[in-house]
This record gives C-alpha cells, sequence and structure tokens, in this order.
C-alpha cells in the first residue's frame, strides 16, 4: 500500500500479486510512439470493483528500437494520483482474452517496485530485473485506489530517454456527481433493506 502526499515510501514497495475482483471495464486506451532509444505501446484502463473503487492497470511494450539507439525500458510513471491511496498488484495473465492486454513475456517480473513522489502526484513502477529488451512485454500493473472517478491524466515511460502520453488519472467527483453517487448508495440501501423483509404468504 502505497500512502498519499508527504509519505515517500523508501525503499520502494514490492509489487504483489493481483488478488480480488476484476470489476467493470470503464475505459481503455493505447499509446504508440518511437523515443530516442526505444520504441513502445502503453496500454491503460480502467476497471470499477466491486467496493465501487477505480482500478488503473498500466503495460508497456517494448516494439523496437528508437531513432538513435536502442536500450531495454528501465520504468514507467503516471501522474494525477493527488492524495489517493493506492494498492500497487501485478497481473502477468491475459485477463481479458480478446482484449488489448497481454500476458507477460518477459522474466523476472517479481523484482519489480513501486515508488510515489513525495508530494503522492506521480506513482512509478521499476521493472528491476525484468527490463523489457527486444520486443517484449511487460505484466500488467494495477493502482487500485480509493477513488470513485477518473480523468485524463499522462505517463512516461523512461530507459536513457522518455516518451510521454496520455492515459488514465483518479481524480475527486464533481458535486453533482456525488450527488448521484450519494443517492444511488441511499436507493440500493433502501432496496437491500426491503429484499430483507419477511414476506408473509397469502392463503
Amino acid at each position: 500500500m502505497l500512502p498519499g502526499a508527504g509519505q515517500f515510501p523508501n525503499p520502494p514497495a514490492t509489487i504483489d500479486p493481483f488478488s480480488g475482483d476484476r470489476g467493470t471495464l470503464l475505459a481503455y486506451s493505447e499509446t504508440t510512439g518511437t523515443a530516442l532509444t526505444f520504441a513502445t505501446k502503453f496500454r491503460s484502463a480502467v476497471y470499477r470493483n466491486s467496493t465501487g473503487h477505480l482500478d488503473f492497470y498500466y503495460q508497456v511494450e517494448r516494439t523496437g528500437g528508437g531513432t538513435a539507439s536502442s536500450n531495454p525500458i528501465q520504468s514507467f510513471t503516471a501522474a494525477n494520483y493527488g492524495n489517493f491511496i493506492v494498492d500497487a498488484q501485478r497481473d502477468g495473465t491475459d485477463f481479458d482474452g480478446a482484449g488489448g492486454f497481454l500476458a507477460a513475456n518477459n522474466p523476472g517480473t517479481f523484482t519489480s517496485t513501486a515508488n510515489r513522489s513525495f508530494d503522492g502526484n506521480v506513482m512509478g513502477v521499476n521493472f528491476g530485473a525484468n527490463n523489457l529488451v527486444g520486443t517484449e512485454n511487460s505484466t500488467t500493473y494495477i493502482f487500485r485506489t480509493n477513488a470513485f472517478a477518473f480523468t485524463s491524466g499522462t505517463f512516461g515511460v523512461i530507459d536513457g530517454s522518455a516518451l510521454q502520453g496520455p492515459t488514465f488519472a483518479p481524480t475527486v467527483p464533481e458535486p453533482a456527481t456525488w450527488a448521484m453517487m450519494i443517492g444511488g448508495f441511499a436507493l440500493a440501501g433502501l432496496a437491500t433493506r426491503r429484499s430483507r423483509r419477511p414476506r408473509r404468504a397469502l392463503a
């Protein structure tokens, strides 16, 4: 579990295997690009789990060398996490089947570590002994949060050079959205209470 702003984990946190429910897919995106030392495809998605909170999924695929040279990809970052609590997990399976994410094909995924900037805004994953070479793709990294809403964020894929692009990040819902969510929770609770009332059989 990586805490919010001002609580920098040192040393970086280990990343445990994914546990819990997958939930419902809300959004998915892919960004491809070429930097000086690598070419890459960055996958991102947002899922709503059974608690109503959001999980952010990220995967890096190395698709070749860069415009100047060819180096292994060492890490990635994702920004706009603010003060949200984050639990970093990993899933090396092809969990979405025909979807965009792939099973990990690089060794040593258990050596990856997660870190967070001092202000809490930037999350990062260092691949450790499993830097991406050739056309390898990483495991899928899942940032389980206490957020209920998401917005646009940014990612960075890094080795001797860097590539940036758009992705998803948590946000605080607008007041109108909060009102709808609270109303929805209240209605769900009312429906649950009604369903638990004993029913009298009619003769």
